[in-house]
């Protein structure tokens, strides 16, 4: 900041008088000047530091995606296959064989960026068209992330009711501590026990295909905007082409057609 400092002397005459005003109003314009090119410059450096980072973050959720929707995959396969043989034993009026499960690991997709933006008010330095564009990203990024509570509620609901089929119940303990899977004889569960786990493994695959469901929708708006888009139209166009390209050949042609950045 520039100080401005009073004439030595007393002005003699008028001329003297409103060059000394002059001089005032151009320091005092100099320095403002100054302030406000400095503040520019910084907040040129925040726009481009937090559009790395909202990049660095979605190329991010693009892997946290795929590894969610080949999670649920595994899951809506077994979860399939065990709820066919519940049924078919039902049926055949005999005990149900009881498939291994899987052990499946989904990831919340990245926020944090984006929310550190917004309480900061960083996320003014966006333009008008960025700002609509990420926060309609991020509501994308928001059912995702809801999903994964979905999913956790939908498994302790499937483990409760298989609990009375567990072999050994002395070491269920161990195996909580653990986080290892118990095994089942679900000719131990008798007729509600049965209904009672098939409708929450039911349940569990209809959440698994809505994970799946989720994630397509944010790997497709990720993609398209990551890659430049800032029109809702087209956002939304990739959002379903996505689906449409995995509902007919899965992730590879997903990543085929919408590949991974390099």
């Amino acid at each position: 900041m520039l100080d401005v400092h009073p004439a030595h002397h007393a002005a003699s005459t008028w001329r003297d008088f409103f060059i000394h005003i002059a001089t005032i109003v151009l320091g005092l314009l100099i320095a403002i000047g100054l302030e406000q090119t400095v503040e520019a410059i910084h907040h040129r450096h925040q726009l481009h530091q937090l559009e790395a980072d909202l990049h660095t973050e979605g190329i991010r959720n693009l892997h946290i995606t795929l590894d969610n929707i080949r999670g649920s995959e595994q899951r809506r396969q077994t979860d399939a296959q065990q709820y066919a043989e519940l049924i078919q034993a039902m049926r055949d009026h005999r005990a149900a064989a009881a498939l291994p499960a899987q052990n499946i690991i989904y990831s919340k997709p990245a926020y944090a960026v984006w929310t550190v933006a917004q309480q900061s008010g960083t996320l003014g330095l966006l333009s008008r068209e960025d700002a609509q564009c990420y926060t309609r990203l991020y509501g994308v990024v928001q059912y995702a992330v809801d999903q994964v509570k979905d999913i956790n509620t939908a498994n302790d609901r499937r483990t409760v009711a298989m609990l009375t089929g567990v072999i050994d119940p002395a070491g269920f303990p161990a195996l909580a501590q653990t986080g290892e899977r118990p095994r089942y004889d679900l000719s131990l569960l008798d007729t509600q026990d049965l209904r009672e786990a098939r409708d929450a493994i039911a349940a569990d695959l209809l959440i698994a295909r809505q994970s799946i469901k989720w994630n397509v929708y944010l790997y497709g708006i990720e993609w398209s905007v990551l890659h430049g888009s800032r029109s809702d139209e087209q956002n939304l166009h990739t959002i379903y082409d996505a689906m449409d390209v995995y509902l007919n050949g899965g992730v590879p042609a997903l990543l085929a057609i919408y590949p991974l950045p390099g």
